[in-house]
């Protein structure tokens, strides 16, 4: 399961660092909607330091499946709010990889301590 939890951590990790050090480069990909509740580089902040925090915990931490799930709903609404575009294709896969992250996480953490 480490593969799978490098294949979602290192691009999670690379955009949260890249949200950080470039906003400018970012900043596009923050959905108009989001300035109802925050200003778009409060939020993309916000989220990248997020993702690293993600990134940290599907590595290192003790409720890996908790931290897998968050990252499957935030590549989830990625897909959903920002649409059909030329790389919804890696968008898609990371999802499914996080998902399946998730439930193996969950499996392993719950299921083995029942037995």
């Amino acid at each position: 399961m480490w593969l799978l939890r490098v294949a979602i951590s290192f691009p999670m990790f690379w955009a949260g660092i890249g949200g950080i050090q470039h906003p400018d480069s970012w900043i596009g990909y923050v959905p108009d909607f989001v300035e109802i509740l925050f200003d778009k580089g409060t939020f993309l902040t916000i989220h990248s330091f997020s993702l690293i925090l993600f990134a940290v915990f599907l590595m290192t931490g003790p409720i890996r499946w908790f931290f897998s799930l968050l990252a499957f709903l935030n590549l989830l609404s990625i897909l959903i709010f920002f649409g059909l575009d030329d790389i919804t294709f890696r968008d898609l896969g990371l999802t499914l990889v996080a998902l399946v992250l998730t439930v193996r996480e969950f499996e392993t953490s719950h299921l083995s301590s029942v037995g």
